[in-house]
């Protein structure tokens, strides 16, 4: 995801619908309502819903190998944490 979001970010692309939709991918059980998925696609060509499910379905792939193997992040995107108020 590092590199999709530092590139996706320059390109001044809107992505809140794109990560609502990840988000609902990679839930357990998948969660994509029909009525969700017609939002995506009043927004997205179907040859567009497809790569951005391929995006999404490698990404959980890449998690469920990366995390137990140790494997870190590039860290192409810097993601500011917002912190806890003491």
């Amino acid at each position: 995801m590092d590199i999709n979001a530092a590139v996706g970010g320059k390109a001044g692309l809107s992505q809140r619908l794109a990560l609502e939709y990840a988000d609902r991918v990679s839930a357990t059980p998948v969660d994509v309502p029909d009525e969700f998925f017609a939002k995506l696609q009043r927004l997205f060509s179907e040859r567009e819903i497809v790569e951005l499910t391929t995006h999404i379905a490698h990404e959980n792939y890449n998690a469920k190998s990366n995390r137990p193997l140790r494997v870190e992040a590039n860290n192409f995107c810097e993601i500011p944490l917002h912190q806890a108020k003491v």
